[in-house]
């Protein structure tokens, strides 16, 4: 076979493959690459200059020693790989589809587990069935890429999926009582409609919050009685609690604890001097309630101080004289919180804080229940921002340096954990994604069993984005009635 009809023949098998390219090219959409053969086809280069040099002998002769089984490439499904792989080694061209088929790949890992941060608590069979199923996966560890998915899935599978009892079905029986909770921080005061069984869980009914300008409650007292005994009154008509007994919860930053022993007093009133020195406020203006925490069989008993401002007590009690209504009580939230934390945490020290709009109250027990608190003026609201969605972790690197300050004075060091609630924990971070380092939700101790179903309740009104740090707090306060 001569040179003319060896071209002859190649021209030929060059024309065929250009008419089955634009056969198929109506079919498909036009890439990257067969945008470069339809070039090169219309341009059509001078297969004759291109050949008669000898230098180009030895690349004729590749070509033509090379196999393309062409038509096995457009009888399967795998013709477009086949085109791309076929330009790919010839004219060492790039394909940006294997990047980006990478690029996806790692996207999907990263919205796995963005997933699994957002699993409902609501459902426990779901998210164990999604770890086994992670346990269940086999791998091929002679790719780099598979031991690089392992890995990603292998800390996916660790992840503790705590299943909150927040919506666990409880029973109601014939001890059961119903109550009322009004629970006031930040401005907000928030009365929830509350059954108790005779195991101490709790049934959450209806729930109002109202937001309370500062000329009816100020920052020391309330100031305007007739109209708040008016809003509670109102309230409690909506949810029909006239004749339940009511629970008051005040902001835990109207309080100061301090733990002392028996040995370090010489009476347990008052009057006593070191007592007094403890106190924020001027002796006539302190109001102070002792809790005996000791067995009686220690002679050096613990003696727990709550101070608060009189005043302040005053003026809240006579609002709810005028409510003409049984009354509970009046107590702070974070002391009462912080016994029912220690019950079930056994680290020589242990820290709560409850964060609030305006300020983080810190309480800090070491030896069982030797509790002191501490207000640090500052909470979430400087945090706080829709441009912004990394305050939140400035908040807590600059809480953490606090805490360890306060820590450093009693030379001890930091437990495993700080655990966290509050109105101004559910502004910082949404409730499906996890605290930073050192930090815990008190949620997520599941310390008592409680139903908070807000779409099975007659009366469900809020002012707030989240309510569900007022939901724990009331619900870990009644369980102790």
């Amino acid at each position: 076979m001569n040179k003319r009809e060896l071209l002859t023949k190649f021209l030929s098998s060059l024309d065929r493959f250009e008419n089955t390219y634009e056969s198929i090219n109506k079919k498909i959409n036009a890439n990257k690459f067969s945008k470069k053969i339809e070039s090169l086809m219309k341009n059509r280069i001078d297969l004759l200059k291109l050949l008669s040099p000898s230098k180009y002998k030895k690349k004729i002769k590749s070509l033509f020693n090379k196999k393309i089984n062409l038509p096995n490439y457009l009888t399967t499904d795998g013709f477009l790989k086949g085109i791309r792989l076929f330009m790919q080694n010839k004219y060492s061209l790039t394909s940006n589809i294997n990047k980006n088929k990478k690029i996806k790949r790692i996207s999907n890992r990263s919205k796995i587990r963005n997933k699994l941060y957002l699993i409902s608590n609501k459902n426990k069979e779901l998210a164990n069935g999604i770890k086994n199923r992670i346990v269940s996966i086999k791998y091929d560890f002679n790719n780099v890429f598979t031991k690089q998915i392992y890995a990603h899935l292998e800390r996916i599978k660790n992840i503790k999926i705590n299943i909150s009892l927040a919506n666990k079905n409880i029973k109601i029986d014939k001890e059961s009582y119903t109550i009322g909770v009004a629970i006031y921080a930040d401005h907000f005061l928030t009365v929830a409609r509350v059954i108790l069984n005779k195991d101490n869980q709790v049934l959450i009914k209806g729930v109002i919050e109202v937001p309370v300008t500062g000329d009816v409650i100020g920052d020391r007292q309330v100031e305007q009685k007739n109209e708040l005994s008016n809003i509670l009154l109102d309230l409690l008509a909506l949810l029909k609690l006239e004749e339940s007994p009511l629970l008051v919860v005040l902001s835990s930053s109207f309080f100061n604890v301090h733990t002392f022993y028996s040995s370090e007093l010489k009476q347990i009133s008052n009057t006593d001097n070191t007592v007094q020195s403890k106190s924020p406020y001027l002796p006539e203006e302190t109001f102070i309630e002792f809790l005996d925490l000791s067995r009686n069989s220690e002679d050096d008993k613990l003696i727990r101080t709550v101070y608060c401002n009189r005043q302040l007590i005053e003026s809240w009690t006579d609002t709810l004289d005028v409510l003409n209504i049984p009354i509970i009580g009046i107590v702070p939230s974070s002391p009462n919180v912080f016994d029912i934390l220690k019950s079930k945490v056994q680290d020589e020290t242990t820290i709560l804080i409850e964060i609030e709009i305006a300020k983080t109250i810190v309480m800090i027990g070491r030896n069982s229940y030797n509790l002191t608190s501490h207000n640090i003026p500052y909470g979430s609201s400087l945090y706080v921002s829709e441009n912004n969605s990394d305050l939140s972790n400035n908040y807590f690197q600059r809480i953490l340096v606090s805490i360890e300050l306060i820590v450093s004075e009693y030379q001890e060091n930091l437990p495993s954990f700080i655990y966290v609630y509050g109105k101004g924990l559910d502004e910082l971070i949404a409730k499906p994604f996890p605290l930073p380092t050192r930090f815990k939700r008190l949620s997520d101790m599941n310390l008592v069993d409680y139903s908070y179903l807000p779409k099975t309740m007659d009366i469900h009104e809020s002012e707030s984005n989240s309510i569900e740090s007022t939901i724990e707090t009331l619900s870990l306060i009644t369980s102790c009635i």
